[in-house]
């Protein structure tokens, strides 16, 4: 193989502490110098991927991590070579970070990561950065008309924690009526970051942070049209076809399930943990379980590859 096509895996460490990143600065000589990157560094030959990830970040940083959770992998095809990054979150290390091979560090907010100078290949992992592990879903009006707004703004300002995710999720209600409830409800919780559903209208765009494909929708797409950086896109997955989809149109993130039955369908088709198991190892996206899930499963999901849980109601 040449040297122009040869695959170079990295480990890579999305180190978050109090909302902020770790970030290191690259020397000018190296490869896309001068520019932001998180730390980690070259796997191996034979070399378990979270094996190299903790010893280069024991030499790089002097610090000992704990539990890392895999977040996404990258391919990215450099004019001098191809790089694999398989980019993990870490929320648990021993020891003060400080640059043992005399690089420059730096605490950053998550939100402002946009606003850096990264190479190519770490754009994604700013938006991964800002996902949270609750995908937090609404549920419908009990009618689909205007008086049913109140009630539904009433529960969903009760339910829903500060700066929560959600995704609105109105299937029983017109164009109009969904574009009015979102708008209510983004005066009534600023905090939130709402996700609309796919094909909302244009006029949301100010107050929304991205969109929601339903599998059906995610296949008959050929392209995604982001309109920035910040603008997110998660798409609903239920078989190994939409998987493999959603990665290549690019989408930041999936929901997968049922994995357990609910309450509200006592007798739907589920795919029980083996088969949540199995999609998310087909996944290099970050990937939320659907259908049953309480922030109590994150730990049991990520165990699985998954990255977070989705639902309607979370205790």
């Amino acid at each position: 193989m040449s040297s122009s096509n040869k695959v170079v895996d990295v480990a890579v460490g999305l180190i978050v502490k109090n909302g902020q990143a770790l970030l290191a600065k690259r020397a000018l000589h190296q490869h896309q110098g001068g520019r932001f990157e998180f730390p980690g560094g070259k796997v191996e030959a034979g070399e378990l991927v979270t094996t190299a990830l903790t010893r280069e970040l024991h030499e790089e940083l002097g610090i000992d991590i704990h539990d890392p959770q895999l977040v996404q992998r990258l391919t990215y095809t450099y004019p001098e070579k191809t790089v694999c990054l398989h980019v993990y979150r870490i929320e648990s290390f021993i020891g003060e970070p400080i640059g043992r091979e005399g690089q420059p560090l730096t605490w950053v907010d998550l939100d402002a990561l946009f606003e850096l100078n990264f190479p190519d290949a770490n754009r994604p992992i700013v938006r991964a950065a800002q996902l949270p592990t609750r995908y937090s879903i609404t549920s419908d009006l009990y009618e689909p008309r205007e008086a049913a707004i109140a009630p539904w703004l009433a529960e969903i300002a009760i339910e829903k924690e500060t700066d929560a995710w959600v995704y609105v999720r109105l299937p029983s209600v017109s164009s109009e009526l969904y574009a009015m409830a979102v708008q209510r409800l983004s005066m009534l919780r600023p905090d939130l970051n709402l996700i609309a559903v796919w094909d909302a209208p244009e006029a949301l765009n100010e107050i929304i942070v991205g969109r929601h494909l339903t599998q059906a929708a995610l296949l008959a797409k050929k392209h995604l049209e982001r309109r920035s950086e910040r603008e997110f896109w998660f798409a609903a997955c239920h078989d190994e076809a939409s998987v493999a989809h959603a990665q290549k149109l690019g989408v930041d993130a999936i929901v997968v399930g049922a994995v357990l039955s609910t309450p509200t369908h006592p007798n739907g088709d589920v795919l029980g943990w083996d088969g949540f198991a199995k999609l998310a190892g087909l996944s290099d996206i970050p990937v939320y379980a659907l259908g049953g899930m309480q922030p109590s499963n994150i730990d049991e999901v990520q165990a699985l590859g998954g990255f977070g849980v989705a639902g309607v109601r979370f205790v």
